[in-house]
C-alpha cells in the first residue's frame, strides 16, 4: 500500500501576533452545558491572538498552560458530534478534510474520512471546562482560507540549477508570517523532498533572536553565528538568495538583511542573480505529435514538419515528447507500447527499451528520458539516456513503493526534482507525488516516498502545468470527462467544461493554453471556462516539452 499520511515536522511555531483577518471567537457564557463548551473550545480555533486565549478560556489553568495550540490543526467538514463516554469523558467525531502540522505542511485525506478526539471535563466554580484537550487545533474547510494562507518555500536541486517549490500553510498574519517562514526554512524541506533537494542552510542552524521583524521593509534575519561560521562566499550567497525567494513575496518586503548575533554579517557584493538559478521554469509554446505516423511539431494552430527525420511509419509511433532544452531529440513509443525509441534528424530510430505496458516518455533536463514499465512482477521506473556524452545508457530507477501498484502515468517537472505519478492501487487510481533521487553528476536513482494527492475523480493520467500545479483527468470513449486542476498547496478547480471522449491533454509549465485531444476532435483549446475546436489541425498525440 502506498503511504498516504503526510510528513511530520518538530518545531514549534509562533501562533500570537497581529491576525490579518477578523474573524472572533466567542468566549464560554455562565451555564454552558459540556456539549457547549466542547463545541465552543472548537469553534475557537478561528481566533489565534494572543496565543488563542478565547479558547484557553474554555479550559481549566492547568490544561490551557500546557495545550499546545501550534501542534497541529485539523481541517474538518460538516458539524462534530459530541458523544458522553462517561465519567466527564467525551469524544468528537468528525469528518476531516486535511491537516497542517507545526512546520506548516498540509497532508490531505481520503474523501470521507472521519477522525475522533477525545476531552476530559471537569467542574471549575460550578463551571463546566476542558481538563484535557487533544494538541492544536480544528477549522472548518469553510474558514481554513481565512485563517490559513499558503506561501513557498524554496530549496535546490542537487547541482542548483533550479530552486524547488516546498508548499506550506501558516497562520495568517500582519507581522508573524515572516518568523514562521524562516522557522521552516531552516528546519529543512518536507519529508518527501528531503532525499531530492539541498538548502543553502546547514542542518541545525536556527534564527539567534526568535523573530524576523520587517523594518522599513527590511526583513531582518538574524542566524546563530555557530552555524554561518567558515561559509564562503557562493555559499553566504545561496542563504540571502534561498531567504529573497521566500520573503520577498511578501507584500511588506522588499529587502532581506541576513545578521549574526545581532551584528553585522558580511555579505557578497554581487546579486543573487548571478547565480543563475532558475525558479519557476517554463517551456516552450511548440508541441511535438504525430500526423501520418510521422513526427510534427504544433505552434498555436500551425502544423510544423520536422527536418530529415527518416521514415517511422513501420513502428506506428505514439506518445512522443521533446525535450525542453534539447530541440533535434525526441522520444516516442511504438504502436504496441513496448518499445522505446529515439529519434534525430539524418539517423535512424534508437530503439534504448523494450517492456512490457510502458507509459508515455517523459524527459528531463538533465539528459534523461522515463517512462515506466508493468509485468507479472509489478511496475518498474527507467530512464534511458538522450545526452549521449552520459556514461550510462540506461537504468532502472528504485521505487519500491511502486512495486505493487500499476503505473498509468509518471512525469518529471521541469526542476528535475519531483515526480508526478499516476498508480492504481487494487482498482483505485491515485495521484502521487515523490521526490527525485539524483547522484551528484544529475543521474536519477530512486524515487523517494510520495505524498498522495486528493482528486475529485480517479485520474488516469497527469501533465505539469505549472511549478506548483497539475491537471489530471480520466480517459474515456463516450463519456464527457472534466480535467481538473490539482494544486500543490492541496486545492483543485475544474478546468472548463466536460470534454465528451477525452483522450489526452497537454499542458507545459508556464504555457498558459492547454489542450485537450477528444475522440471526434484532435485539438481543443482551452478558453475561459470552454473548450475551442480548431478545426484545421489535425496532429494526434500531441505534448508540450517535459
Amino acid at each position: 500500500m502506498v503511504p498516504t499520511d503526510g510528513p511530520v515536522g518538530t518545531s514549534e511555531l509562533d501562533v500570537g501576533g497581529d491576525p490579518a483577518y477578523s474573524i472572533q471567537a466567542a468566549s464560554p457564557v455562565q451555564g454552558m452545558d459540556p456539549e457547549e463548551i466542547v463545541l465552543g473550545f472548537i469553534n475557537a480555533g478561528v481566533e489565534p491572538t494572543n496565543q488563542y486565549e478565547v479558547a484557553r478560556e474554555y479550559m481549566t489553568d492547568e490544561a490551557g498552560a500546557r495545550w499546545s495550540s501550534g501542534a497541529r490543526t485539523l481541517v474538518y467538514s460538516g458539524d462534530p458530534n459530541v458523544l458522553s463516554m462517561g465519567d466527564d469523558s467525551y469524544s468528537v467525531q468528525m469528518e476531516v478534510e486535511s491537516a497542517v502540522d507545526e512546520t506548516g505542511i498540509l497532508t490531505q485525506f481520503p474523501e470521507g474520512q472521519t477522525q475522533t478526539e477525545e476531552f476530559e471535563l471537569e467542574q471549575v466554580d460550578g463551571e463546566w471546562r476542558i481538563a484535557d484537550a487533544p494538541e492544536g487545533t480544528m477549522v472548518t474547510s469553510g474558514s481554513f482560507p481565512t485563517v490559513y494562507e499558503s506561501h513557498t518555500l524554496y530549496f535546490y536541486d542537487p547541482q542548483q540549477r533550479y530552486a524547488v517549490p516546498d508548499i506550506r500553510w501558516f497562520r495568517s498574519s500582519r507581522t508573524g508570517v515572516p518568523t514562521e517562514i524562516v522557522s521552516a526554512l531552516l528546519d529543512g524541506p518536507a519529508t518527501y523532498l528531503e532525499p531530492a533537494v539541498t538548502s543553502a542552510f546547514s542542518d541545525g542552524t536556527e534564527l539567534q533572536r526568535p523573530t524576523v521583524p520587517v523594518e522599513d521593509g527590511t526583513a531582518v534575519v538574524d542566524l546563530d553565528a555557530e552555524h554561518l561560521r567558515g561559509a564562503t562566499a557562493q555559499e553566504r550567497l545561496l542563504m540571502k538568495h534561498q531567504l529573497e525567494m521566500v520573503l520577498l513575496d511578501l507584500p511588506t518586503v522588499r529587502e532581506v538583511e541576513i545578521i549574526s548575533g545581532q551584528t553585522e554579517y558580511e555579505m557578497p557584493e554581487q546579486p543573487t542573480d548571478t547565480l543563475d538559478i532558475e525558479r519557476d521554469p517554463s517551456v516552450s509554446n511548440t508541441q511535438v505529435g504525430v500526423l501520418d505516423d510521422t513526427l510534427v511539431r504544433v505552434q498555436d494552430l500551425q502544423t510544423l514538419s520536422i527536418g530529415s527525420l527518416p521514415d517511422i511509419s513501420e513502428l506506428e509511433p505514439q506518445k512522443p515528447a521533446v525535450p525542453a532544452q534539447a530541440e533535434e531529440i525526441f522520444a516516442f513509443l511504438d504502436g504496441e507500447g513496448e518499445r522505446l525509441y529515439h529519434l534525430r534528424p539524418h539517423r535512424d530510430p534508437d530503439l534504448v527499451l523494450t517492456g512490457e505496458n510502458l507509459t508515455r516518455p517523459s524527459m528531463d533536463n538533465f539528459g534523461w528520458t522515463w517512462t515506466t514499465s508493468r509485468d507479472d512482477d509489478g511496475s518498474h521506473v527507467h530512464v534511458a539516456a538522450y545526452d549521449e556524452t552520459l556514461s550510462q545508457s540506461t537504468l532502472e530507477v528504485s521505487a519500491d513503493w511502486l512495486e505493487a501498484l500499476d503505473v498509468e502515468a509518471l512525469r518529471v517537472s521541469q526542476d528535475g526534482a519531483r515526480a508526478v505519478v499516476v498508480a492504481d492501487d487494487g482498482g483505485e487510481s491515485g495521484l502521487y507525488l515523490a521526490g527525485v533521487v539524483r547522484d551528484s553528476s544529475g543521474t536519477p536513482r530512486g524515487l523517494g516516498e510520495p505524498i498522495a494527492l486528493q482528486t475529485t475523480t480517479p485520474p488516469d493520467d497527469v501533465r505539469w502545468l505549472e511549478s506548483d500545479a497539475l491537471v489530471a483527468w480520466a480517459n474515456s470513449e463516450d463519456s464527457a470527462e472534466t480535467a481538473e486542476r490539482v494544486n500543490l498547496n492541496g486545492s483543485s478547480q475544474a478546468m472548463g467544461s466536460p470534454l465528451l471522449g477525452l483522450q489526452n491533454i497537454s499542458a507545459g509549465e508556464g504555457v498558459r493554453t492547454v489542450f485537450a485531444e477528444r475522440v471526434d476532435a484532435p485539438y481543443n483549446s482551452r478558453s475561459g471556462d470552454s473548450w475551442d475546436i480548431n478545426e484545421q489541425v489535425e496532429v494526434r498525440d500531441y505534448a508540450f516539452p517535459g
